[in-house]
C-alpha cells in the first residue's frame, strides 16, 4: 500500500517516553533561565538563506539545508543555529530596548551531515543569550548559569573546558599559513606546528607564543605561565578575571584551561567554553562571547551565550525522569448509566493535578484484573455501581472499596 515509509537519513521519530523526557529537560532548563531574568523568544524554523548566512561561521554555512520556496522562488534555509536568529530579532525588533537584553529559546536546528558520520541532522537545543554587556561579569554569569542549569537536572560531575578565541585570533590575524597552523593546533600536533612555523616568517615573539600554546592546557596554573608571554598577557588576564568572578558563584565543578582550542574560530571573539561529562562522548553545551555577530545585522553590541544539546544531556542523566510520565489513574465505569459519575470523577482528579485516563469503552474484557496492567498507570478506579467503587493500586495489589464518590475522595488517599 505504501511505496516508502522510511525516514531520511539523520532524522527520527520520538515515541511518548522519549518525547516526554525531551520536553521535561527543555522545561527545566527554561525555568532556570527565567529565574535568572531571561525571557523566551521563538524563531522560525526556516528563513531566507542570505539573512541567516550573515550570522553563521564557515563550519555551519557548510551544513545548511536549503530549498527554493515554490511561492516566491526565493532560496530559504532550515536554521542550523538559533543564535543568529535571536541576534536578528534584537537588531530589528528590540534595538530600542535598553540593554542588556537577556533572552532564551528552545527549538530544533537542522544541519547537513555526511552519510555515515553518525550525527543526527535534527538537534534539540535550549539556550540563552546575554546581549549588551562586554564585561567579565557577563561572561561569568553565562558560565555560572550553564553549570547551574545542568545541576538542576541532577548533572553535577562536569568539567568546564574554557579558552579565549581572542588570543588565537590576534596571533593568526596576519600570519602566513594561518590555516596550517590552525589545523596543527586543532589536532594538538606539536611536530606539525613546529614544521609550519619554521617555514613561516613572522616576529620572534609571535613564533615563541605559537610554540608555547600546546603547553597551555590544564589547570589554572598554566595561566601564570601564559602571562609571562607579553603579547598574550592581555587575553590571559581577561580570562583570569572571568574565572575569579565565576569562583564567587561557588560552582560545584572543575575547570580545564585550553588556550589552543579553536572552537567556533570564525564565530566567537572572546572567552569560549564547553561543558563535558565523563558519561558523554559529546559536550553537553557550548558557548562563548561573539561580539562581532550583532554588527553583521547592523546592531553593534557585545554578546555572549550558550546552547545546550538536549539529547547529550539526556544521555548522562542518571535518574530516569520518565518516572513522572506515568498516568496516575484510569477511571472505568462498568455500565453506561455510570458514565456521568466517571466523567465527573475524572474531571475532578485532573483539576487536582492528576493524569487520568477515562475509559468509556464498556468493554467487558477490560474488567479482568489481569488486563489492568496494560493501562500503564498507578491505580484503577472501577465504578461498579452507584454504591460500589473499587480502587486497585497496581504496584502493591491493594484493593479498597467505597460506597460513593464522596467517600472515595475523602478516604481514598487521593
Amino acid at each position: 500500500m505504501f511505496g516508502r515509509i522510511s525516514l531520511p537519513q539523520g532524522v527520527r521519530d520520538f515515541p511518548p517516553d522519549r518525547a516526554e523526557e525531551i520536553r521535561r529537560v527543555e522545561e527545566c532548563l527554561l525555568e532556570e533561565f527565567l529565574r535568572w531574568g531571561y525571557r523566551r523568544v521563538i524563531t522560525p524554523l526556516f528563513e531566507f538563506l542570505d539573512t541567516i548566512s550573515v550570522g553563521l561561521g564557515d563550519e555551519l554555512k557548510e551544513k545548511i539545508l536549503k530549498f527554493v520556496d515554490p511561492s516566491t522562488g526565493e532560496v530559504v534555509a532550515l536554521r542550523p543555529d538559533i543564535t543568529p536568529q535571536v541576534v536578528r530579532i534584537v537588531a530589528t525588533q528590540l534595538r530600542n530596548h535598553t540593554p542588556p537584553l537577556r533572552l532564551c529559546y528552545n527549538g530544533r536546528v537542522v544541519r547537513y551531515e555526511e552519510k555515515g558520520s553518525g550525527k543526527e541532522r535534527e538537534v534539540f537545543q535550549v539556550g540563552c543569550e546575554l546581549i549588551g554587556l562586554s564585561s567579565p561579569e557577563a561572561d561569568a554569569e553565562i558560565i555560572a548559569l550553564a553549570v547551574k542549569s545542568l545541576s538542576r537536572l541532577g548533572i553535577k560531575d562536569v568539567v568546564v573546558d574554557i579558552g579565549h578565541n581572542g588570543l588565537l585570533r590576534f596571533l593568526l590575524q596576519s600570519v602566513e599559513n594561518a590555516r596550517e597552523i590552525r589545523e596543527s593546533l586543532k589536532k594538538k600536533d606539536q611536530e606539525a606546528l613546529e614544521r609550519t612555523i619554521k617555514k613561516t616568517s613572522f616576529p620572534k615573539e609571535i613564533k615563541e607564543a605559537f610554540l608555547l600554546l600546546p603547553e597551555l592546557y590544564g589547570s589554572r596554573e598554566i595561566l601564570d605561565k601564559a602571562k609571562r608571554v607579553k603579547i598574550l598577557k592581555k587575553y590571559v588576564k581577561q580570562l583570569e578575571e572571568v574565572l575569579n568572578i565565576v569562583d564567587e558563584f561557588q560552582l560545584n565543578c572543575n575547570f580545564n584551561i585550553d588556550l589552543t582550542e579553536l572552537r567556533g574560530f570564525n564565530y566567537y571573539t572572546g572567552v569560549t567554553f564547553e561543558i563535558i561529562s565523563p558519561s558523554s562522548l559529546s559536550p553537553l553545551l557550548r558557548g562563548g562571547r561573539y561580539d562581532e555577530l550583532t554588527g553583521r545585522y547592523g546592531y553593534d553590541s557585545a554578546a555572549t551565550g550558550f546552547a545546550v544539546d538536549v539529547e547529550s544531556v539526556l544521555g548522562v542523566i542518571k535518574t530516569r525522569i520518565n518516572e513522572d510520565n506515568h498516568i496516575h489513574f484510569a477511571v472505568i465505569p462498568s455500565r453506561t448509566s455510570l458514565r456521568p459519575d466517571a466523567i465527573r470523577l475524572a474531571e475532578w482528579l485532573r483539576s487536582s493535578g492528576f493524569r487520568v485516563i477515562l475509559d468509556l469503552r464498556m468493554d467487558s474484557r477490560l474488567r479482568r484484573e489481569k488486563d489492568f496492567s496494560n493501562l500503564n498507570c498507578y491505580g484503577i478506579i472501577l465504578l461498579e455501581s452507584k454504591k460500589k467503587i473499587r480502587m486497585i493500586e497496581l504496584r502493591s495489589g491493594t484493593k479498597r472499596e467505597f460506597s460513593n464518590l464522596e467517600e472515595l475522595l475523602k478516604e481514598g488517599g487521593i
